[in-house]
This record gives C-alpha cells, sequence and structure tokens, in this order.
C-alpha cells in the first residue's frame, strides 16, 4: 500500500504531462492543418478517397485506443463501479441524440448546397441543439434524483450524468463545426483533430483513474475534454473561412425542425432499441450486473465498425443502379449481403471461442466467466445484423428509407417488451439474448420491404453455403478444442477458407473482385 500511495503521484504525473501534450498537439492541428493535405486534394477521386480513408483510418486508430482505455477502466473501476458509469453514458447517448436532432446530416447537405450559409447554419443549428438540451434538463434530472430512490441509481451515477449532461453544451457547438469540415468536403482535419482529443482525453482519464476519483472522476474528465475539443475546433474554422452567426428566429427553428425530424427519429430508434437493456438491467439487477455486461460490448462497438464503413462504399453503386438498372442492384445487393455473411461467421465462431480469453485480457478475473457467457449469446446478431446493415441503404437507394423507420419502431416494441419481461428472470443473458432476436425481427420486417420495392432475394441460396463453411470451421473448433482456443480457432478458420472454395460460395465472380482490387483483373462485372 504505501508503494501504491509513493508512486500513484509520479504516475499521474506523467499521464497529464502527456495529456498537455496531446492538447498542444491539437490546438496545433487546428491552427496549422495537416501539411501537404491540399496537395492530394486536386481532384474528385483525390478528394473522394481523402474524404473516405481520413475518417476510416482515424475511426480505427481511436478504436484501438478505446480499447487500451477500456483494459484500464475495468480493472481500476472493477464491475460495480463500471456499471455506474456506463449508466451515465448510455443517458449521456440519448440526450446528445435527441439534441443533435439530426441537424449534423442536415447541416452538412445545406451548407454543401448553398456556401455562403455555413456560417448561419453553423450558428443556428448550435443555438436549436442548445435549447433542445435546455427542455431535456427537467426529466434528467428527476431520472437522476429519482433514481437513487427508485431504481437503486447511485449517487455517483446521477453526478456523472449532470456532468455528461454539462458536456454537450460546448458539444453541440463541436458537431456543428464538424458538419461545416464535412460540407466543405475537408473531412481530413476532423479526423485528426478527434484522434487527438482522444488521445488527451485518455491520458487525463487515467490520471484521474490512478489519483482515485473514480466515475465521477471520468465525467469530469469527459467535460473538461469536450471543452478543451471546442475551443480546437473553433480555432480550425479558420481553414474553410466560415463564421458563426449566432442568430434564430421562430421561423428559422421552425424549419430547421421540420426538415431534420426524421433524421433524429431514425438515430433516435437506432439507439433506443440498441441500448434500452442498460437501464432495465441496472433497475432490474444492479450495477454489478450492468458492469459484467457492459464489458462484453467493448468487442461489440468494435466489429460494428466493419459493415458501416462497407454501406458507406457500397451505397452510391446502389443509389446508381436503384435509377438505372434493377437488374444491377439485385444482383449488386445479393453480392454485398453474401460478402456481409462471409464476413460475419468467422467473427461470430472465433468469439464464440475466444470469448473467455479477449474478456480476460481486456477486464481480468472479476468479469469472468459471466461477461465471457454473455459475450457468446450476443456476439450471435452478428449475421443479421451486417445483412441488416446493408439492406437498410439499399432501401435509402431506392427512396423508401420511411420503410426502415417502421422497421425499427417494430424493433424497439419488441426489444423493450421481451426486456421487460426476461431481464428481471434471466438477468444479462436474456438481454444479450433480446439483442440477437431483435436483429430477426428487424430482417423480417426489411425483407418485406426489399421484396416489395426492390425485387425477389433468394435468401436461401445466399446464406445456404456460407453457413455451410460456418458449420465446417464448427466442426473444427469442436474437434480441435483440446489444443487450446488459439490453435483451434487458426485451424477452424482455414477450414472455413476452404470450405468456402468448396461449397462454391467464393466462385470465379469474387475472384475477379479479388484481382481487381489488387489491380490485376482486366474485366470485373461492375
Amino acid at each position: 500500500m504505501t508503494d501504491a500511495l509513493v508512486t500513484w503521484p509520479y504516475t499521474s504525473a506523467v499521464l497529464l504531462a502527456g495529456a498537455a501534450l496531446f492538447a498542444t498537439l491539437l490546438f496545433a492541428l487546428a491552427r496549422f492543418g495537416i501539411p501537404g493535405v491540399d496537395r492530394i486534394s486536386a481532384n474528385t477521386i483525390q478528394r473522394l478517397a481523402k474524404n473516405s480513408a481520413a475518417p476510416i483510418a482515424g475511426q480505427l486508430a481511436n478504436r484501438a485506443v478505446d480499447l487500451i482505455f477500456a483494459a484500464f477502466v475495468l480493472r481500476l473501476l472493477g464491475a460495480t463501479a463500471n456499471g455506474q458509469y456506463a449508466v451515465a453514458v448510455v443517458t449521456w447517448l440519448y440526450l446528445k441524440t435527441i439534441s443533435d436532432f439530426g441537424l449534423s446530416v442536415l447541416v452538412t447537405r445545406e451548407a454543401a448546397r448553398s456556401p455562403d450559409r455555413a456560417g448561419y447554419l453553423l450558428g443556428a443549428s448550435t443555438l436549436l441543439r442548445i435549447v433542445v438540451l435546455a427542455a431535456l434538463v427537467p426529466p434528467i434530472a428527476a431520472y437522476a434524483v429519482g433514481g437513487t430512490h427508485l431504481f437503486d441509481l447511485s449517487r455517483a451515477s446521477a453526478i456523472a450524468i449532470g456532468l455528461l449532461t454539462l458536456s454537450l453544451v460546448p458539444g453541440s457547438y463541436t458537431e456543428a463545426i464538424n458538419s461545416i469540415f464535412n460540407a466543405h468536403e475537408r473531412m481530413e482535419l476532423p479526423a485528426a483533430l478527434n484522434v487527438a482529443t482522444n488521445l488527451f482525453r485518455v491520458c487525463l482519464g487515467l490520471a484521474a483513474l490512478v489519483a482515485g476519483f473514480g466515475v465521477v472522476g471520468l465525467a469530469l474528465v469527459a467535460l473538461v475534454t469536450t471543452t478543451v475539443s471546442t475551443l480546437a475546433y473553433h480555432v480550425a474554422l479558420r481553414h474553410v473561412g466560415v463564421r458563426p452567426v449566432w442568430r434564430l428566429t421562430r421561423s428559422e427553428a421552425r424549419w430547421l425542425i421540420t426538415v431534420s425530424w426524421p433524421l433524429l427519429l431514425n438515430s433516435l430508434l437506432v439507439n433506443l432499441f440498441f441500448r434500452a437493456d442498460v437501464f432495465i438491467i441496472q433497475a432490474a439487477r444492479g450495477d454489478h450486473a450492468l458492469g459484467v455486461y457492459d464489458a462484453a460490448y467493448k468487442f461489440i462497438n468494435t466489429v460494428l465498425l466493419v459493415p458501416t464503413y462497407f454501406t458507406l462504399a457500397v451505397f452510391p453503386i446502389l443509389s446508381r443502379y436503384a435509377a438505372s438498372d434493377q437488374t444491377r442492384l439485385i444482383d449488386s445487393y445479393r453480392l454485398a449481403t453474401k460478402f456481409m455473411l462471409i464476413i460475419a461467421w468467422p467473427m461470430t465462431l472465433g468469439t464464440v471461442a475466444l470469448a473467455p480469453l479477449l474478456i480476460g485480457i481486456l477486464g481480468g478475473a472479476e468479469f469472468l466467466p459471466d461477461s465471457a457467457s454473455a459475450l457468446r449469446v450476443l456476439i450471435w446478431f452478428l449475421p443479421l445484423s451486417y445483412v441488416n446493415g446493408v439492406t437498410q441503404y439499399v432501401l435509402i437507394a431506392v427512396d423508401r428509407q420511411r420503410t426502415i423507420t417502421g422497421a425499427f419502431a417494430a424493433a424497439v416494441v419488441f426489444n423493450l417488451g421481451a426486456n421487460l419481461l426476461l431481464v428481471p428472470r434471466f438477468g444479462i443473458y436474456a438481454a444479450a439474448a433480446v439483442t440477437v432476436a431483435t436483429e430477426v425481427v428487424i430482417f423480417a420486417t426489411l425483407a418485406v420491404a426489399v421484396r416489395r420495392y426492390v425485387g425477389h432475394l433468394n435468401w436461401a441460396g445466399i446464406a445456404v453455403r456460407p453457413a455451410l463453411a460456418s458449420c465446417a470451421m464448427g466442426a473444427v473448433l469442436l474437434l480441435t478444442w483440446r489444443a487450446g482456443a488459439i490453435p483451434a480457432t487458426i485451424a477452424a478458420s482455414l477450414s472455413y477458407a476452404a470450405a468456402l472454395v468448396v461449397s462454391g460460395a467464393v466462385g470465379r465472380q469474387e475472384a475477379n473482385i479479388v484481382l481487381a482490387l489488387l489491380g490485376r483483373a482486366r474485366t470485373v462485372a461492375s
């Protein structure tokens, strides 16, 4: 204990020095930008490549940093305190989604169409976000105060909710500035700023944890980080030549709300069904159970990066074919869904095999075996989740986005009802199973819309061969399990690749696509 008391001030000092270094880097990037980046923006193709690669690279870097940070957080906080912070973070996520009101997408679109209105859109959207946030304060305060009596919400969670809510005030301005950068096709600078901000947050957060400030310390760090990031983003505005116009009339607010309302609804429904179980677990099973369940989600958040960027990449192709060639649209959709399944199955089975090892590395023995068991159930949502991600963009491509809202509304009703019914009795395993079942509900609803507005798809023909390959992988896992989880997973992955070829899941068309990516194919079906 004496050694710990002696060393922690030095550890905190080093971490604070790191935070100061990354803060300096953050403001240097904001002031001077990224040297030489304009040289790779001479034409449309180069801009597209730059604006795709920079956010992807930034997100991957941030997710890697987040996983490392999560490993320290889980060990320094423990399961119970992690649950206390998780409920505060998910509350913040809901508040952020509602207060954003779909304005991020709207401001990007409108500023791209009318660059001369960018300053007005920047100021007006920020003010509207703050107005909406102010309207949300009373119910959130009621939840934070009343929850300590009705749902065993801890005092630390209530304080953290307050601090995270306050962080949304400067964060609203940051979101608006980011939309302006997107409209000007300058995605690379916000991506770099986000990485520097995340590194600053991690150093400051670890310093707070080492010093023993716990859940409240993490929330305070989030507030400080957001404020510093906002100041840096304001400095960075010089690169797009935009100054905010702080004006919001009643008619302008009405127009912004009317146009952005559908975007808010879709975002809210996605977040509502995906993490509503957090509040039910906390109320029914307590902070410890929630902390164990949240540890499993650290990996889930990472694997969800794949469909996000794949669908963004394929969306322009789907949109083009939707307007000109229905047959190619269906063929592209079929190929995309098969590709998603081919990726999802080994990730699912590999996670089932390695879950105890992954959770052990991330959180330690305190989270075993329950978190690993929950992850083994939860990961089965992945194949349908990947398919549903592509399907959403196909429906948007054919201008039937309202069917997506209906699908998510059905999913929310099912998810909330099933969680309320099953979580009090069966705990976190029920929540994980309900997440998997919710993807089935979404798929069934979207499949009806696809058949009506896109065309007939032979789902069995698409899914059966990747599924057969996954069965081969599962069989090898069972046969080689005694050799150890890692050798068994490697052997099973090799067998999966071979089974894809033998079963015909991967054929000439897929080979041509790979050769095209390598620059070796002369002709590839477009």
